[in-house]
């Protein structure tokens, strides 16, 4: 009786508390296409393939959204005692299964957290990749920043800043294999969370202002080994080698970095992949040409890397516009007939419509409020209406950006940190708006002209070894938050918020959008209006999306808060100073 007794509290054990979670499915590539048939899950990192970011969740609406309140928090690390990089930022969206969360903290430790009794989120088990944090922070070039992590069958695949992939079990975290991909001491390192495709895991190398030369890597899951690496600055003889016509190898260390996770197409077997702009960032003298394939975004076979097809935003980028965030897949009628769509709200300022089949310009139109790098863009290729293809170096509008003969320039609208820069939009189906959370506001590019690149080695100097120039912001900036139609790329409503907007956006079903703020506050917005209906501050900066979930039939809203406010947001904002510095998750509820 006694044994009888033991083994039914023992199941009973297993059917109420965290153990039900070791019991969740595998994470097959048949689940990671249908994630919409589990709404009370969130499985992939932009929430589906098509990158949405849209939950059907419905329980927390606009009608009772004003009751919602913390439920509870769970402090994580990511801290050391003193030192330069004591902080690790946190960028991370979470992924959530059947209760169990998975999510890393700015270094890389990857904690699984029990969020299924909503009252308390304890940690089951914590991996530590052992970054060397002096090392790793030297050579990261804009942060210690981790996006998060992917599920691959019973495993969590995750990176470190310091190149390294890691296949965890998801029961324990017990480490089952390592791979080195990037190479620190080049300047390389690894932020963004893998893209797993059947059993490849991709990622990228960031680190352009550091003179690296990007590429997009797939890693066999199976074996832990590489799959195949596609570098984004094509070498002489490749397609596109012929827009690098400095003559002197350049493209060695032509930039093109990846910091962002990709969108895939199932139907079409391919995934779109942003990229970074080209080195040094402020001086195309240094890189005469188009310099694909920088500042583009990539068609990709995710099975061997092969290159289906590039659109390049700005050629010859003088601004350091980036264009390596999200590109959502929309299907949509245009002029009676049926388009494949990707869209991308662009650092640049204007929102694309690309056709995904082929790469053919559909429709762009400015976004952000203030715009003056050019007049528009050409309505039949999409290029900037001032680009010149006779000329190497392209001008854009003159005092935009410096020059080597006139290294000062005027205000450049929208900034070099863009109009959006990798933080997530959100795309509601129903409503058919994509939820743009944006900088606003002009500041300057000065011009250095770059000396001929030298790989020294060791310990890199960060951010000014391979940027051709410098950046002021003497003026305040702002942020807002947009609902852009797609299709035509009008913004419907335009929300100003008082500072830039370094969350990214959550839409759900119940008419809200969810984005976080760097003084704290967490808001939900109306998602016709986007007037804000309710608000709370967390007392530390938030620079993480959020997600959504359900367990038991309850629904929560989850985020992590506490980053170290960069140079660039106490400059802006110096009534910021003292925000503490923190690590946490914050879980809301009804």
């Amino acid at each position: 009786m006694r044994a009888a007794y033991w083994t039914g509290a023992f199941l009973g054990a297993l059917l109420g508390s965290s153990a039900l979670t070791a019991m969740a499915a595998d994470m097959t590539f048949e689940r990671a296409l249908n994630v919409d048939k589990e709404p009370q899950n969130w499985l992939l990192h932009h929430q589906n393939y098509q990158g949405h970011r849209f939950s059907r969740l419905k329980d927390i609406n606009a009608g009772n959204v004003a009751n919602l309140k913390v439920l509870y928090t769970t402090a994580l690390s990511g801290f050391q005692s003193g030192g330069r990089y004591a902080f690790g930022n946190l960028e991370a969206t979470p992924i959530v299964e059947d209760g169990m969360m998975y999510v890393p903290d700015g270094w890389g430790s990857v904690y699984a957290i029990d969020v299924s009794s909503g009252k308390k989120g304890p940690i089951n088990w914590k991996f530590d990749p052992g970054v060397d944090r002096a090392w790793a922070g030297d050579v990261a070039c804009c942060g210690v920043n981790n996006r998060g992590v992917a599920l691959w069958k019973d495993q969590v695949i995750s990176i470190s800043l310091d190149g390294r992939m890691f296949a965890l079990n998801k029961k324990t975290g017990e480490m089952l294999w390592e791979r080195k991909i990037a190479e620190p001491a080049v300047g390389e390192t690894i932020t963004l969370a893998p893209l797993v495709i059947r059993d490849v895991a991709i990622v990228g190398a960031a680190g352009g202002e550091f003179g690296i030369r990007g590429y997009v890597d797939g890693t066999d899951l199976n074996t832990g080994k590489q799959a195949w690496r596609t570098y984004t600055i094509p070498a002489p003889g490749e397609p596109g080698s012929e827009t690098w016509k400095d003559g002197k190898d350049r493209w060695k260390h032509g930039g093109g970095s990846v910091w962002e996770t990709a969108t895939y197409d199932a139907e079409a077997d391919t995934f779109y992949q942003g990229v970074g702009n080209a080195g040094a960032d402020w001086d195309p003298e240094y890189r005469p040409g188009d310099n694909k394939w920088a500042s583009s975004v990539l068609a990709m076979a995710p099975a061997d890397g092969k290159i289906k097809w590039g659109y390049q935003y700005v050629p010859n980028d003088p601004y350091d516009f980036d264009e390596i965030s999200e590109h959502p897949i929309i299907d949509a009628v245009i002029d009676g007939a049926a388009r494949k769509l990707i869209v991308h709200a662009a650092r640049n300022g204007f929102f694309y419509e690309l056709d995904r089949n082929n790469g053919s310009f559909v429709n762009g139109k400015q976004y952000v409020d203030k715009l003056n790098w050019t007049t528009g863009l050409d309505p039949k290729t999409g290029r900037p209406l001032n680009y010149d293809p006779t000329k190497d170096v392209q001008e854009y509008t003159p005092g935009s950006h410096g020059s080597r003969a006139n290294p000062k320039g005027n205000a450049l609208c929208p900034t070099h940190y863009g109009a959006k820069n990798w933080e997530p939009t959100a795309y509601n189906p129903d409503l058919k708006l994509v939820y743009v959370p944006s900088y606003e506001g002009c500041n300057f590019i000065e011009t250095t002209e770059q000396k001929d690149f030298e790989d020294t080695g060791g310990t890199l100097k960060p951010r000014d070894r391979f940027s051709g120039g410098s950046i002021k912001t003497p003026n305040r900036l702002y942020g807002s938050l947009k609902a852009v139609d797609p299709i035509t790329g009008d913004v419907k409503v335009n929300e100003r918020l008082e500072y830039p907007n370094l969350s990214g956006a959550l839409a759900t079903a119940g008419g809200l959008v969810f984005i976080g703020q760097t003084d704290g506050s967490f808001t939900a917005h109306d998602a016709t209006t986007l007037k804000e209906i309710w608000s709370f501050n967390t007392g530390t900066g938030i620079n993480a999306p959020a997600v959504t979930y359900s367990v038991g039939g309850k629904q929560y809203i989850a985020v992590l808060a506490g980053s170290k406010q960069s140079g660039a947001v106490l400059a802006n904002a110096p009534e910021l100073k003292y925000s503490s510095t923190a690590s946490m998750l914050y879980v809301f509820g009804l």
